[in-house]
C-alpha cells in the first residue's frame, strides 16, 4: 500500500516540480541571452520564457500562499 500524501506534502511536491521547471527556463534563456547571435527565434524563444517563467513564479507564490 502506498503511503497517502497529505496536502502539505503534495504541495511541496508540486513547488519542487515547480522550481525545477523554473530552473531549467532560467538556465535556457540565459544561454539565448549569452548567445551574440540572435535569430528571429531566438527572440521568440527568449519572449516566450520569459512569460512561462513569470506564470511559474505566479504558480509558486501561489502554492506558497495558501
Amino acid at each position: 500500500m502506498l503511503p497517502a500524501h497529505t496536502p502539505t506534502s503534495f504541495r511541496h511536491e508540486q513547488l519542487t516540480r515547480l522550481e525545477m521547471e523554473h530552473a531549467r527556463y532560467s538556465e535556457r534563456l540565459n544561454h539565448i541571452v549569452t548567445n551574440r547571435l540572435h535569430s528571429p527565434y531566438d527572440q521568440w524563444e527568449e519572449a516566450r520564457l520569459k512569460k512561462m517563467k513569470l506564470k511559474l513564479k505566479d504558480a509558486m507564490e501561489h502554492l506558497r500562499g495558501d
